[in-house]
């Protein structure tokens, strides 16, 4: 009697949900935005097409939240394609909150966490929905999860009970290499870049002198497992050859798990883009709530008040100051929250020095705060 109540009330609210379009609110942030994503996914569990259509998008464990609302939606009801109208609103709210808006279409996935993801999930009915949010009041990490019957409950990231579970979060990956692309311009138009050199130009160099980062560990990558995997980039910054300052970012999407060596054999630094021996290698992570314009902004207005770092001809001890001043001025200009547990300051490397090989297998480079070790070598390339 009570599982035939319960199928009943569930039944009621699923009709109800699905028989009233999803008024999508204004959110404020991509935590809020995320909640209501999680909130209403957690009575769409409910919906056998819904079920049907995750499981058919699941890859891996995860799916992107677009595909399957777009099948879903393609079921042929008003209500489902009302249901999905709102929920592709918060996603694109989400995506102009984190200063993306014009790059990215689809940012939210899917992922089933709790279960063993090498086995065919034969129904998403009794999941749990949630997402990683910030508690207003403390300004930590919390699962904000919603239990079978539809009840809010929160909980710290290490308490979070070990049940089936589908997560809605960021799909970071693409978010950091569009981030990468928004940043990169911003600072460009900033004058931390040079402009975009033509295949004619860089032909007419006859060597480029690169550092390879051959090896990298981290070992914290400041990722609590319900998150998932860490999603890394990088800043290079020195001085151009105007005597300016220069950062340049990397995307390290491969580089996703800590306590584990990488070997991406990746052009870290290219010297063309420096006027100086040195250059600083700064790591961050990033979770999910970042708004790149915004932070490139920042660094932009920061690192851009040094105005002449120093002269390329100073002596190298000058050079070397005026570099390590670069540094400082990027973590400066970063919100407090990256140095919590929301988009992470990981370590710094200063002065890696152009020609110089750093580290080995046995004694590779330890950044500033032990959490990052990396073994570098010289290469160059030489025009045909």
């Amino acid at each position: 009697m009570k599982r035939i109540l319960k199928l009943t009330l569930i039944g009621t609210a699923l009709a109800f949900a699905l028989s009233s379009p999803l008024m999508a609110a204004e959110v404020t942030s991509v935590n809020q935005a995320r909640e209501e994503t999680a909130k209403a996914i957690a009575v769409l569990v409910n919906d056998p097409t819904f079920d049907a259509t995750l499981r058919e998008q699941l890859s891996k464990g995860k799916a992107p939240l677009a595909d399957v609302l777009r099948n879903y939606a393609g079921q042929g009801t008003q209500a489902r394609e009302n249901v999905t109208t709102g929920l592709r609103d918060l996603e694109r709210q989400a995506i102009r909150l984190r200063g993306l808006d014009g790059t990215l279409d689809a940012l939210f996935d899917i992922r089933v966490h709790g279960v063993d993801k090498d086995q065919p999930i034969t129904s998403i009915r009794g999941f749990w929905t949630a997402t990683v949010s910030k508690d207003q009041a403390t300004g930590q990490k919390q699962v904000v999860a919603y239990d079978p019957s539809g009840r809010e409950q929160r909980f710290s990231l290490d308490a979070a009970p070990d049940v089936p579970m589908l997560i809605v979060e960021s799909d970071s990956s693409a978010a950091i290499q569009a981030g990468m692309t928004v940043m990169n311009e911003i600072l460009r138009n900033g004058g931390m870049q040079a402009p975009v050199a033509s295949g004619n130009l860089r032909a007419a160099n006859s060597v480029e002198e690169l550092t390879i980062l051959q090896e990298v560990r981290l070992e914290r990558d400041h990722e609590p497992n319900i998150q998932g995997d860490a999603e890394i980039f990088a800043i290079v910054s020195g001085v151009a050859p105007d005597g300016t300052p220069r950062l340049i970012t990397k995307d390290m999407p491969w580089l996703d798990h800590d306590k584990r060596w990488y070997k991406p054999g990746m052009d870290l630094i290219n010297w063309t883009d420096y006027g100086t021996n040195y250059v600083n290698v700064q790591f961050f992570e990033e979770d999910g709530n970042t708004n790149f314009k915004a932070l490139a902004v920042a660094v932009t207005k920061a690192v851009g008040n040094l105005a002449l770092v120093v002269s390329p001809g100073a002596p190298p001890a000058l050079i070397v100051a005026g570099v390590s001043k670069v540094g400082a001025e990027i973590l400066g200009a970063m919100d407090e929250k990256w140095f919590q547990n929301d988009a992470d300051y990981v370590d710094s490397f200063y002065v890696v020095e152009r020609g110089g090989k750093y580290g080995s297998d046995v004694a590779p480079l330890v950044g500033a705060r032990g959490e990052a070790k990396m073994v570098l070598a010289p290469y160059v390339v030489k025009s045909r």
